[in-house]
């Protein structure tokens, strides 16, 4: 199996600390008469384990990886596969406002973040790139007392909300624009520092309806709470959770970029298709012990990513729709999928696909 490559590789080890490629190559060469795809992504692996012993440029990048819409990088940081595509990476856990201003300053080279952050920051002149998406769309769920059936029961209703910027805030944007709510005189949006306190309040009786995700959506269903709406089935488009970089890292850095996109392209694929190994890394990353809560967080993920991750000019035009503060910027100028396109263009994913 494709997904026991990294393994193989740290186990065959050289003296010098970088994986052997000779050992990985002996064990695969039986398949590539009946592998073709196979033979050309070991090919590829093989080209970047030679910028390794060369040596490899380190990108740090921000990522704070305990959530289930990042889960593509938390196994592209667990099985090595920013390693295996010739690319080191420093990982700096950090909140999303916090890598913003990071990667403006330059003590951050690219980061796993809300794109609608990363857009904002560029519409103030932050000169920002989102490079590729991981989550397109808005992947909450509505939940609320048992008197709110439909969206329009919401008028007049106390709903959860956090920060501006943050996630839930986007989605409770989104929502409402949706539904043809006026977020200041049809509702009354409560705000809670944290999200972690934003099921609580619901839970609690606090507030009457709330943007939630799995796990605690099986708590709101226990405690006889109802999904009014899956916006992730909705689908629509936003960038949710991105990879973000900035143009001077692009120009300076498009080979390390190339392969830390390749990494993170992997990491979806083993989302996708290596159910066990994601749910262990949901389990661990999460601090999940019910196997229902782990199962719950994992279809959301297999609900919510994309083998082409590609950001589409309709998710910026969802953020830029929300807000009509003025800016001297061409908003879809955030924007660059070139090097994904590239990719994707050169045949790696369906080869990443299509090796057994």
């Amino acid at each position: 199996m494709l997904e026991e490559t990294p393994d193989l590789m740290v186990r065959g080890a050289n003296p010098s600390g970088l994986p052997d490629f000779s050992m990985l190559l002996k064990k695969l060469s039986p398949y590539f008469t009946t592998s073709p795809a196979l033979f050309a992504l070991t090919a590829f692996m093989f080209a970047q384990h030679c910028v390794i012993v060369w040596g490899a440029e380190t990108l740090r990048l921000g990522f704070s990886g305990a959530t289930a819409t990042q889960l593509a990088g938390s196994l592209a940081v667990e099985q090595k596969l920013f390693e295996l595509y010739g690319v080191n990476v420093e990982f700096i856990q950090s909140a999303g406002t916090t890598m913003i201003r990071a990667l403006d300053s330059g003590s951050l080279d690219v980061a796993i973040v809300g794109g609608g952050q990363a857009l904002s920051a560029y519409l103030k002149g932050v000169d920002v790139r989102i490079i590729s998406g991981l989550v397109n769309i808005v992947p909450f769920q509505l939940w609320a007392k048992p008197e709110i059936s439909q969206l329009k029961d919401l008028k007049g209703k106390l709903i959860a909300n956090t920060p501006p910027g943050t996630s839930v805030n986007l989605a409770a944007t989104v929502l409402l624009q949706r539904a043809g709510l006026d977020p200041v005189k049809d509702v009354r949006l409560i705000a809670f520092g944290r999200i972690q306190l934003v099921s609580r309040a619901l839970l609690g009786g606090v507030v009457d309806a709330a943007l939630l995700s799995p796990p605690d959506t099986i708590e709101a269903r226990r405690s006889g709470l109802h999904m009014v709406m899956d916006l992730a089935t909705t689908q629509i488009p936003c960038p949710f959770t991105s990879v973000v970089t900035t143009r001077a890292v692009l120009e300076r850095s498009p080979a390390s970029l190339d392969r830390f996109l390749r990494g993170m392209l992997h990491g979806v694929k083993l989302a996708l298709t290596n159910p066990d190994m994601a749910k262990k890394t949901i389990s661990k990353n999460m601090r999940l012990t019910d196997p229902e809560a782990v199962e719950e967080v994992y279809r959301r993920v297999v609900a919510v990513y994309e083998r082409v991750p590609l950001v589409p000019r309709e998710a910026i035009e969802t953020v830029v729709n929300l807000s009509p503060a003025p800016s001297n910027r061409n908003p879809y100028g955030v924007l660059d999928m070139s090097l994904l396109q590239r990719i994707e263009k050169e045949g790696f994913i369906r080869s990443l696909y299509s090796a057994k």
